[in-house]
């Protein structure tokens, strides 16, 4: 059995990981980058009205956490923390990758990505720099109000 995997295996195993997320889980939500120019800050470095870039619909695996209700002054608080996990491929092909501050809607709930992660395939492995980059992009984020987000029309 071989010790080190090579670049052809390397991509046998994308090519199966992908199919089975886009394929057979087809799990979908969309990512709503922050559109920098027209966001006013603060001196802080703070926006109060975040305006946002047109959402784009990315395959992924999901991590659910329980929700749990709040009951602070004026009425309950859902909460749920949730993990995406995205393919980075899949991101660079779509030209959207997810950062802190971005939102994500997924389930009817907007989740504001708090902490990025990319994690390594398989370590030390030899071959080309291809063969050695991070494959897919972790995102920690927690629920937010829609009343908050700048996102959806609002009917008056």
């Amino acid at each position: 059995m071989p010790k080190f995997l090579v670049g052809r295996d390397i991509s046998f195993l994308r090519n199966v990981a992908r199919e089975l997320v886009e394929k057979v889980m087809e799990e979908t939500c969309v990512l709503y980058k922050i559109n920098l120019n027209e966001t006013r800050v603060n001196i802080y470095g703070e926006a109060m009205n975040k305006t946002w870039h047109r959402g784009v619909e990315l395959y992924c695996v999901i991590s659910k956490e329980a929700e749990t209700i709040e009951y602070e002054g004026f009425g309950p608080q859902t909460n749920q923390n949730v993990e995406f996990r995205f393919d980075r491929e899949h991101c660079r092909e779509r030209n959207a990758y997810p950062e802190i501050g971005d939102v994500i809607y997924f389930n009817d709930s907007y989740f504001e990505i708090d902490n990025t992660n990319e994690i390594q395939f398989v370590g030390g492995l030899p071959g080309t720099e291809e063969d050695r980059r991070n494959w897919s992009i972790v995102c920690s984020t927690f629920m937010v109000s829609k009343s908050n987000l700048n996102i959806e029309e609002r009917i008056n």
